[in-house]
């Protein structure tokens, strides 16, 4: 699970907020498992250069986030003491879903994996690191 504690100010509207919130925790858990630029090692070609081939998370994947408002203090530098809310989501969750990842394989007696993987920690990079016996970081760098 992941805590995210962000200042709202007065929330205005609910709904909203909790979308940014939410919508933005998913962004940077997909940032930290899925989302990778992708070229050909030869060519040069980009080969994620679509939805299609660019792996994006949805909100709707994501279920049984607690999204809590403390509107008790409101901004004091205008009239409607709100605050620009954005996809503060985001700020947490890749630091907090990548460190989690490298924990664990190090907790699996893997320290030089655990410091090798490279964002996005995908199936793939996490599966190679579990089985291999001598760790290389090169299957694990973007090409």
């Amino acid at each position: 699970a992941t805590a995210s504690v962000n200042d709202f100010g007065r929330v205005v509207s609910p709904t909203i907020v909790r979308g940014q919130a939410d919508g933005g925790a998913v962004q940077g858990i997909g940032q930290a498992l899925t989302e990778r630029v992708a070229y050909d090692a030869e060519t040069g070609q980009l080969q994620s250069a679509s939805f299609m081939d660019y792996a994006l998370p949805h909100a709707d994947g994501f279920l049984g986030f607690k999204t809590a408002f403390d509107t008790s203090i409101p901004c004091k530098t205008n009239p409607l003491g709100v605050k620009g809310v954005g996809e503060l989501g985001t700020i947490g969750a890749t630091p907090a879903v990548d460190n989690a990842v490298i924990d664990a394989l190090d907790h699996a007696g893997l320290g030089a994996a655990a410091e090798a993987i490279q964002m996005p920690v995908t199936a793939e990079r996490v599966w190679r690191a579990l089985n291999l016996k001598q760790f290389d970081a090169s299957p694990f760098k973007l090409v």
